[in-house]
């Protein structure tokens, strides 16, 4: 998975838009976000990671069998915002 994938795009826009009206943002509410239903488990937790590991985002993860467990986004960085704007 890359950056410039669609998957890892929409994931980011719905953390931003959750954070306007929450303190954080997990990843139950991602894999339950409307525009992220069609991806899969997997996909999301490397997208979210993807972006963490960026970056992009300012959040805690913490994983098992190599496989994301928990994620916690609590903001969206000036870099971060700067690619939803690109």
């Amino acid at each position: 998975m890359q950056l410039n994938d669609i998957c890892v795009k929409n994931v980011l826009k719905y953390i931003n838009d959750a954070l306007k009206n929450r303190k954080s943002v997990s990843f139950n509410d991602v894999m339950s976000a409307p525009g992220c239903k069609k991806y899969s488990v997997s996909d999301i937790g490397k997208a979210l990671e993807l972006l963490r590991r960026n970056g992009f985002v300012k959040a805690t993860s913490r994983f098992g069998c190599s496989e994301l467990l928990e994620f916690n986004a609590t903001a969206i960085t000036e870099k971060g915002k700067a690619f939803m704007n690109s």
